[in-house]
């Protein structure tokens, strides 16, 4: 009798954003295919996973398969769908849970270019096709994760720019002036005494900006469906990437476009490749150390470019650096590989850290489990309470600005009442209690001693809010489409948190990018951009569609002076 029962078998298992269905396909004695035949996983970073965990389980008739970084979850769902499929054809799954994997001896691999590229989101394949432009031909882009795109591959795709010729052809009136106003107006709102932004600075990248988004549609081959504003951001000035025919997010999308750019002019990039420290000799800067799946590499290069993100998902560094923050990792929405990499090498390089560092604000989360919950990041008709039962803000904010506002917070509660417009939450709500981040009562009283706020205040709090709703007036200026009175029982409170999505701070750069010392020298080679260095614009709040045009212009500025200085 063989070890499995030959035939072919569909399972299921759940995934990040719904099941992942996999069809396995066995003979009496191996497993000879396993294919992912429907998922809801985000299309594009995740093509990666569903190739090579198959491929692995195959190829190793094994279930002891590490899972690929930065799409772990996703790994082990397929891993965990292939187990099912076993069991059932009769299989030893423990067996295979314990079966050695391949070895794990390194080979050592030396190589030699021109660039080095130290991550593959946004600014570092902007880098890369920059350096080219400029006469660079020996570059190589390294990935740590199993996925390209980093943060930029994660977000909405949509970059910001003033007065751009797509903006003139679609008859978008936009000035720099505008966003200018819109940022200092944006800027002011948080940390009044901040030494940040630097306003010359803002200009020329707004300026910069505009040559990006021109640049990447005339030399990178990337191209926009439309330019939109929208909530508390009207001005028409985001320009949005083309969807991808293979339902890739959008901010997958601008991703795909510059990685296509890459493989067209044959710019190597290799994922799952950390690169661990830099080399110096006699002071200076000649290449760095890496970890690939397979070898220990050492890369000579010329000039290197750190464009490896923020440390949103780095719970040390946030503790240590923005301690307000502290426990926002685990359900920030930046790139697991987030985690700072890029900024303690230039510190050990003898770097220099912008002041006041801060998180990039994407609006409020609950760590309730449950998809309708996602509907309260930005629901400007509910109401926020902090832990003494007061109102502490208008709710219909900018989200960067919502996430400021829950941080000075102790604890802010979401109330909702059971009125026809939140059925799909409260319908959601009772599946999820009880729970230590919700609660429910007959009376608002019985609701503040479940949140253990003062009920005399939590009820007058919300005396003041219904009258307001019903006259149209609200105290902290809701506007009147957006007051939605509470007032049908069962009341509902759920425990809500900061979202982010990256983090303001890093390295101090010039402005071709190159990391600067304590005294303002630039360390010779070595660049830095993105999230890596992005302070400087900022102070506390994010501006829509600035993060990815960073990222963009700031890997295509130093990928040029980095060509050009070869």
């Amino acid at each position: 009798m063989g070890q499995y029962k030959s035939g072919i078998y569909e399972t299921s298992v759940k995934g990040n954003h719904g099941p992942i269905n996999v069809r396995t396909t066995f003979s009496d004695e191996a497993i000879l295919e396993v294919q992912v035949f429907d998922h809801g996983e985000t299309a594009g970073l995740t093509a990666p996973v569903f190739q090579r965990i198959p491929q692995a389980i195959v190829a190793q008739q094994s279930l002891n398969i590490d899972a690929i970084s930065g799409a772990t979850v996703t790994s082990e769902g397929i891993i965990a769908a292939v187990t099912l499929a076993v069991e059932e054809a009769g299989g030893d799954v423990e067996a295979l849970k314990n079966k050695d994997q391949a070895s794990n001896d390194k080979l050592e691999e030396c190589l030699s270019t021109d660039i080095l590229v130290v991550g593959s989101g946004g600014a570092g394949l902007a880098a890369a096709i920059s350096a080219y432009e400029h006469g660079a031909k020996n570059i190589l882009v390294l990935e740590k994760l199993g996925t390209i795109g980093g943060s930029t591959g994660l977000s909405g795709g949509g970059i910001a720019a003033p007065g751009t010729k797509f903006q003139r052809e679609a008859g978008i009136e936009d000035t720099k002036v505008s966003w200018m106003s819109l940022w200092k107006e944006r800027q002011a709102s948080s940390n009044p005494e901040g030494l940040y932004p630097n306003y010359e600075v803002v200009d020329k990248f707004m300026d910069e900006a505009i040559i990006t988004t021109e640049w990447l549609h005339d030399y990178a081959g990337h191209a926009y469906r439309q330019i939109y504003g929208f909530g508390v951001d009207p001005v028409r000035r985001l320009h949005d990437p083309i969807e991808q025919k293979d339902g890739a997010t959008l901010g997958q999308s601008l991703i795909q476009n510059l990685v296509k750019f890459l493989e067209d002019h044959h710019i190597e990039l290799r994922t799952e490749t950390a690169v661990k420290e830099l080399i110096w000799e006699d002071g200076q800067l000649v290449g760095a150390l890496a970890e690939g799946p397979e070898a220990a590499l050492t890369i000579r290069a010329k000039k290197v470019i750190l464009a490896s993100g923020g440390f949103a998902k780095n719970e040390e560094m946030l503790q240590q650096y923005v301690p307000q923050a502290a426990g926002t990792s685990f359900t920030s929405m930046a790139t697991p590989g987030a985690t700072g990499d890029g900024i303690l090498m230039a510190l050990d390089a003898g770097a220099t850290l912008y002041e006041e560092p801060w998180i990039i604000g994407l609006g409020i989360t609950s760590y309730l489990q449950h998809p309708v919950m996602q509907s309260l990041m930005m629901d400007w008709s509910k109401v926020y309470v902090n832990q003494i039962g007061e109102r502490f803000m208008n709710e219909q904010s900018h989200y960067a600005i919502a996430a400021n506002q829950l941080l000075d917070q102790d604890a802010t509660w979401l109330l909702l009442d059971s009125a026809e417009q939140n059925q799909a939450l409260v319908e959601a709500l009772e599946t999820l209690l009880p729970s230590d981040q919700a609660v429910k009562a007959e009376t608002i009283e019985a609701l503040a001693e479940a949140m253990n706020v003062p009920p005399i205040t939590l009820s007058q709090t919300m005396q003041q809010y219904n009258e307001g709703a019903e006259a149209g007036q609200d105290a902290f200026g809701k506007d009147a489409e957006f007051l939605a009175p509470v007032r049908q029982s069962p009341f509902y409170a759920i425990k809500m948190y900061p979202l982010t999505m990256g983090t303001f701070g890093g390295v101090k750069t010039d402005e071709a990018m190159r990391v600067l010392k304590a005294d303002g020298s630039s360390i010779e080679n070595l660049y830095a951009v993105g999230e890596t260095a992005n302070k400087v614009l900022y102070n506390q709040v994010y501006m829509s569609g600035s993060a990815v045009q960073f990222a963009l212009t700031s890997g295509r500025l130093s990928g040029e002076h980095a060509a050009k200085h070869l």
